[in-house]
């Protein structure tokens, strides 16, 4: 069966040819009886065997179907002899064997590294038969010829004999055809043969070590049996490549996939016995050199290396741990040299990547909820990309701490600290996932660690000192996220033991949870629901309730000297938001020492911080309430038909009227005792007042609130900006918490007005918006009562102030800077809401064209993309409440901007929009939308 061409290469097509010729070898050789066997594999038939090998060699190298390759490698497997079918017993046929094949093994050796050395694009089945391939025909001829008692483990071969001139024939192989067959018939597989083709094995045999990173689970299967079979066949002779060998099990040991990986634990086994049966040195000693090079080079290697070298880098090592064993890793910790190179290169390999730390505070505060959200680590690492490259290096912490001494890595990673305080944080990330194991470990050395991570000096890294460069402060958030991981890590491993340290570390890990930094404040409340889940508590808020008494003293005694301790407002901002109904009395006494600091020391430094306190309360008060800040629902219309519609518009215009001029009679700005009459001839006027609301007692925390809100208005007036704000923003929380009591709400609200409209004429906006804010809430709360001075007293500057601004805002589109200004932020919020304040106020016609009228310059095409928006949406509200009085402006802006509307032929929506186009005029667009609104619910009305 010839596939050959004239100049003795495969021909290039007709692969379904060359695939039956193949498959046809395979079968003769497999199917052939014992004796045509003998007869074949002689030294007068080497020829013949060596063009059907080098044919399969060919073909498996340079064909690109993967079925012919495949074929052709089985086919190789079944000429060298080593197929599935062959009787293992049968020793003198396979030494006969042995001694035709090992003629081609140097090219077969060779084209096999060529295919299983191929890339990941390449087949993996392909790669797995010339690793198979490989291995079976390597332990075939290189099989030890006598089982010797005793087997050196020199790493080189002893020098060859002067007399020794060309073992392996590869001179005779230079001199043509002659030397070629003299070769073929003089050459012996003896000892000296044996150990010069072990010395050209090395480099296959090193080669191989890349196939246990291979992508897939198979191919590494494969490899692990190749590797035994060698070892098993070959330990004499391969003496050279056994480190290697052993090096390629140890680090499958460690594999991903459970196959593999207790395949390679089984087979390491046998390897002990191995050593054990040729009288070697403890593979352990024989090894321990070069894990000793592991360490020293793995730095380098990850640092280097893609995410599949990297973990098989680190399977290696985490298998050596293995085999080392509590027998022998204690001893090599006992050695200083030893231990800290071992440490350091893992601080090397787990170094961690600050860059994009953010060293900015945030003011919301996070939940457990967060947490929970927040899947991704916080922790990101120069050199290690994948989360399984991290999950190993977590493990060999892990078996460092189970198989070795726990002391005395915490002694060593504590010296390290204070000899190299710039990898402190890559130190206390090792020493925390050294703590996950750490079960038997004495309470002591557990109590050794908490001191240290709590030490003042530690613990309180600066975060924000002006004086620290950039890269220190993000280095020091980092390190604070982990010292607070480490105390979780601690509570997880000591379970309910860990109640010894809470008292030492509760506060503290309450103060890291209520950071404005948000990574500090994920790890704090990781780190509280570690704590939480070790003390048998279901949560946060349990574990709070029940330790609260000894928070509360905590907190009480620090406010006093908050300008030293400004994390008791973080503890508080937790204890608060954590909190229950039933342990508001111990935070009763909190607020009541704020407010009592507060009245003594007016002017001290601290006042913020306190009024923190109090705002934080309020909020937190209000969540647990359940209260709402949503806006109310409009109510829907009846279905009238438009002459009804009419006739109570006029109705109502003249009722309306009649009640304008009776709040323009009334005096602005009465005394409380005032308000408070006319509150009591509203009640009496209204039949469906209960009389036993009159004295019903308010609740504790209704007072307490009321006491807050009347410290708060002391700071109204105040030019401090940031008190000015934080007061505004408890006053405006404390009034949703009031609304249902009028009694304190209508009170507080008289004595809100006068220092509230002085804001709105502050040359800062960003008061002005707070300010329309608390106004905003106290017409959602009060509604009309505040209607008649917030008409006369805040909309004439609200109105100057739109449309002055809206000259800034004109042909400013959506990517222009503009939208980041203050002034636009109140621009938007104006038009966003005083749609809903005129439901809250009940505006009545006039105001409502007033209204229309101040508002009408953001119609304009050129403002703003925005503020159009938020314009329109404003006339689509009002038009809810009085369509007519947006009808009447929209058709006043189309006779003047867009054409004349004549009052004989009157205006119809249909014809008159067709016949203009949106960009025929700069206010068309905006238009034909509010008149489509007002059409649609014209027609739902008729229908």
């Amino acid at each position: 069966l010839n596939i050959h061409n004239i100049y003795f290469s495969v021909i290039q097509s007709h692969e379904e040819l060359k695939e039956c010729v193949v498959d046809c070898l395979k079968y003769l050789i497999v199917n052939t009886s014992l004796d045509v066997i003998e007869e074949f594999y002689t030294r007068e038939n080497a020829a013949k065997i060596s063009q059907s090998i080098y044919t399969c060699l060919s073909i498996a190298v340079t064909e690109k179907s993967f079925s012919l390759r495949i074929a052709a490698l089985e086919a190789l497997i079944a000429l060298s002899y080593v197929h599935d079918s062959v009787d293992a017993s049968e020793v003198v046929l396979r030494n006969d064997v042995a001694n035709i094949i090992m003629l081609f093994l140097p090219g077969i050796v060779k084209k096999l590294q060529e295919i299983y050395q191929g890339s990941d694009v390449q087949h993996h089945k392909i790669t797995l038969m010339a690793v198979r391939a490989l291995g079976r025909i390597v332990a075939l001829v290189m099989e030890d010829l006598v089982k010797n008692t005793e087997v050196s483990t020199l790493p080189a071969l002893p020098q060859m004999s002067s007399s020794t001139s060309d073992p392996l024939g590869i001179q005779l192989n230079q001199e043509g055809r002659q030397g070629m067959e003299k070769h073929i018939k003089t050459v012996v597989r003896n000892q000296e043969w044996l150990d010069a083709a072990a010395d050209k094995l090395q480099a296959p045999m090193r080669d191989l070590i890349n196939l246990k990173k291979h992508s897939h689970y198979k191919v590494r299967k494969e490899l692990a049996v190749t590797v035994i079979l060698l070892l098993t066949k070959c330990p004499s002779n391969l003496r050279q490549s056994f480190a290697e060998l052993t090096e390629i099990l140890i680090t499958l040991s460690e594999d991903d996939v459970p196959e593999v990986r207790d395949l390679a634990n089984s087979l390491l086994s046998q390897v002990n016995n191995i050593v054990t049966q040729y009288k070697m040195r403890s593979i352990v000693e024989t090894l321990e050199e070069r894990f000793y090079k592991l360490l020293t080079k793995l730095p380098r290697i990850i640092r280097r290396s893609d995410d599949a070298a990297q973990l098989s880098y680190l399977n290696q090592l985490a298998g050596y741990l293995r085999l080392l064993g509590k027998e022998r890793l204690p001893q090599i910790m006992t050695s200083i040299a030893h231990l800290r190179r071992l440490i350091l290169s893992l601080v090397y390999v787990a170094e961690l990547d600050c860059s994009d730390v953010t060293i900015l505070e945030e003011n919301q505060l996070r939940t457990i909820e967060d947490v929970v959200d927040s899947r991704r680590s916080w922790k990101k690492f120069k050199f290690i990309r994948d989360s399984t490259t991290e999950e190993k290096l977590i493990l060999i912490c892990s078996l460092l701490s189970s198989l070795g001494e726990l002391s005395i890595l915490v002694n060593s990673i504590f010296e390290l600290i204070t000899d190299m305080p710039h990898y402190r944080k890559e130190l206390t990330l090792l020493l925390n996932w050294m703590l996950k194991s750490g079960y038997e470990a004495p309470v002591s050395l557990l109590r050794q660690v908490v001191d240290y991570y709590t030490d003042p000096e530690l613990w309180y890294l600066p975060i924000q000192d002006e004086g620290t460069s950039l890269r220190q402060l993000q280095y020091n958030v980092v390190e604070s996220c982990l010292l607070t991981e480490g105390l979780g890590i601690l509570a997880s491993v000591l379970k309910e033991d860990y109640h010894q340290f809470l008292l030492k570390t509760l506060y503290l890990v309450i103060e890291r949870a209520g950071s404005g930094h948000g990574m500090i404040s994920l790890v704090g409340l990781q780190t509280l629901d570690h704590i939480a889940n070790a003390q048998g508590k279901k949560s946060i808020t349990d574990l709070i309730r029940e330790n609260v008494d000894y928070i509360s003293y905590h907190v009480t005694i620090k406010l006093r000297r908050v300008e030293k301790n400004p994390g008791v407002l973080n503890v508080v901002a937790v204890v608060m938001k954590y909190s229950t109904m039933d342990v508001l009395p111990c935070l009763k006494e909190i607020v009541e020492d704020a407010l009592t600091q507060l009245g003594a020391n007016f002017q001290k430094a601290n006042v913020y911080s306190l009024l923190k306190v109090l705002y934080t309360f309020t909020v937190c008060l209000k969540q647990l309430l359940g209260i709402s800040e949503s806006v109310k629902k409009k109510e829907e219309e009846k279905e009238i038909n438009i002459a009804e519609r009419v006739i109570e518009n006029l109705l109502e215009h003249c009722e309306s009227k009649k009640v304008s001029e009776d709040f323009e009679n009334d005096e602005l700005g009465g005394s409380p005792e005032d308000i408070l009459k006319d509150i009591e001839n509203r009640e009496d006027e209204n039949p469906d007042y209960n009389a036993t609301e009159e004295n019903r007692e308010p609740p504790m925390h209704i007072k307490i609130i009321e006491s807050i809100m009347k410290q708060c208005l002391h700071f109204l007036p105040s030019k401090d900006m940031a008190k000015l704000l934080l007061s505004m923003q408890t006053l405006q929380e404390g009034i949703f918490i009031l609304k249902d009591w009028t009694d304190q709400l209508l009170p507080i609200v008289h004595e809100i007005w006068h220092p509230l409209v002085d804001r709105f004429q502050d040359s800062n906006i960003l008061i002005i918006n707070t300010a329309w804010q608390l106004l905003f809430t106290l017409a959602q709360v009060s509604e009309d009562f505040i209607r008649s001075r917030t008409l006369k007293q805040v909309s004439p500057g609200l109105a100057k102030f739109l449309n002055d601004s809206a000259k800034d805002s004109y042909k400013k589109d959506s990517k222009n800077g503009y939208k980041f200004t203050q002034k636009f932020k109140l621009q938007r919020l104006l038009l966003m809401q005083m749609g809903p304040v005129t439901r809250y106020l009940k505006l009545q016609e006039p105001d409502l064209w007033k209204l229309v009228t101040i508002t009408e310059p953001y119609l304009d095409c050129y403002q703003q993309p925005e503020l159009q928006k938020c314009c329109v949406n404003l006339y689509k509200e009002i038009a809810d409440l009085n369509g007519d009085i947006v009808w009447v402006k929209c058709i006043s802006l189309w006779h003047s901007h867009v054409s004349k509307v004549s009052p004989d032929e009157g205006f119809s929506i249909d014809l008159e929009l067709e016949k203009v186009n949106d960009s025929s005029n700069k206010y068309v667009k905006n238009l034909k939308t509010i008149f489509r609104y007002i059409d649609e619910k014209i027609r739902m009305v008729d229908r």
